[in-house]
């Protein structure tokens, strides 16, 4: 180990003064947030018997720690909880009888790093305590939407000139502190364009990342509208809202992925549902153009993965057979062990296919049925919690927030189709899930009884439907 590859370290002091002295909101808000979406988590110090360690494993301890310190206020526990903790020893559970118990306590605590700590998080630090006031509260989560899309659009602005040049700039910058580490993510090109991947390690997740950017981006302005009105300059009368929304969709662009392209487009379908006259027929159009859609797209995709990788015509196309071949080399694979994986660390590799780029297929090989059958009941949970809120949120804000988590969630759980849920992107999907679980309908009503009555009785699913 080379003494500039300690720069991993310097989060952990970062995130250490900052819950001492504001808690672990402050930690969370101006050291995790900063190292989860500038920094890679692909470049990491092995020390024997111990978990690789990384800029995000060294930002998340401070802040679950601080969490913890200050007792959990207000925490009630819900069936969501259970599957988190269930999801995670699954993991290790499933690595352990791959390998041994050691390699199954490395990955239960790789869990707690990228999915049971962001998901505390988001249960603690998105929504404001009780009896704070709904001023209070949309001040509280923009603030975080603030700095969320800030740092995105620092990546977008980097992202121009790797797109212009085919290079990684993140790659390039640490590899300076990191000169043996190994890449194993490749520099591409597409349309004689480079494929932007920020510090994500690949495309995919950068447009993956970039899209959930699109949805609160959204909700702030709509629950803001003194937000980014002021001119960036008095030359340049161009407002912060407008430049971060086009860095949002110039960073979703550049990544040339055509899953977030697809998850981008049932994001924007959701998030009109709440701005069209009528929910009842936005709903019903949008259902019937997405059963049309997917069988056009079924049918045309069939057609296009019709034959074998060595006979595709574009690296487009080969990709696109490549995963469609996925499904019939690895399902044997998830027949062998149904019950307990084969570890994320000991599945073999089918005809040269590592990769496994389909987020459910993945979780079949390496966790088992259990393993997916949990990650599935937390993704329909989390999109059936924010259906079962709507119909007390009184406030556009409100119910916009709902529409955007929804979203989010829905275009994720689509693009995970084309990809595994990896890097920065799985925290991030378990943040969002943990936010959803904090909100509280009582306050979504409200200080109005009657107007929670009134969105108790059977007539609710009316009021919702418009």
């Amino acid at each position: 180990m080379r003494v500039t590859e300690l720069i991993v370290m310097a989060p952990a002091p970062l995130a250490a003064v900052a819950a001492l002295t504001g808690g672990a909101r402050r930690a969370f808000l101006w050291v995790y947030l900063p190292t989860l979406l500038l920094l890679p988590m692909y470049f990491t110090i092995r020390v024997t018997h111990l978990p690789p360690v990384t800029f995000l494993d060294m930002a998340t301890i401070p802040v679950a720690l601080a969490l913890l310190a200050e007792g959990l206020a207000g925490w009630r526990l819900r069936a969501m909880d259970f599957l988190v903790i269930g999801f995670a020893l699954s993991a290790g559970y499933s690595e352990a009888r791959g390998g041994t118990s050691h390699d199954g306590g490395l990955q239960v605590y790789a869990n707690l790093i990228v999915v049971v700590f962001p998901y505390m998080m988001g249960r603690q630090l998105m929504e404001p305590r009780k009896g704070a006031t709904q001023e209070q509260a949309v001040a509280w989560r923009a603030r975080f939407v603030r700095i969320f899309l800030g740092l995105l659009a620092v990546n977008a602005v980097i992202g121009v000139y790797d797109f212009l040049s085919g290079k990684s700039s993140s790659q390039r910058i640490w590899k300076v502190f990191f000169p043996d580490e190994v890449v194993d993510w490749p520099e591409q090109l597409r349309w004689g364009f480079g494929r932007i991947q920020g510090p994500f390690a690949q495309a995919i997740l950068a447009g993956m990342i970039f899209t959930v950017g699109m949805a609160y981006c959204m909700w702030l302005q709509r629950a803001d509208g003194r937000w980014g009105r002021r001119p960036l300059t008095a030359v340049l009368r161009v407002r912060w809202r407008q430049v971060a929304m086009v860095a949002m969709v110039a960073g979703l662009l550049m990544s040339q992925s055509r899953g977030p392209w697809i998850g981008a487009m049932i994001l924007l379908a959701v998030l009109w549902l709440p701005l069209a006259s009528s929910l009842r027929q936005a709903l019903v159009l949008v259902l019937v153009l997405g059963a049309v859609g997917g069988a056009g797209a079924y049918v045309y995709g069939k057609k296009y993965t019709a034959g074998s990788r060595e006979k595709a015509q574009t690296v487009e196309q080969e990709d696109a057979i490549y995963r469609r071949e996925l499904i019939g080399n690895y399902m044997p694979l998830v027949m062998e062990k149904p019950l307990t994986g084969w570890g994320i660390s000991f599945y073999p590799s089918v005809k040269g296919q590592k990769s496994i780029d389909n987020e459910y297929l993945f979780l079949a090989v390496v966790q088992g049925v259990p393993g997916l059958v949990l990650f599935l009941l937390m993704s329909v949970g989390g999109c059936v919690r924010v259906v079962r809120l709507l119909p007390f949120a009184e406030r556009a804000e409100d119910r916009f927030l709902l529409y955007a988590h929804l979203a989010v969630v829905v275009s994720l759980m689509m693009t995970m189709t084309t990809v595994y849920l990896g890097q920065q992107v799985e925290p991030l999907y378990f943040l969002v899930l943990g936010w959803v679980q904090a909100m509280d309908r009582d306050r979504l009503a409200g200080d109005s009884e009657w107007s929670l009555r009134q969105r108790m009785s059977r007539r609710w699913l009316a009021s919702v439907m418009g």
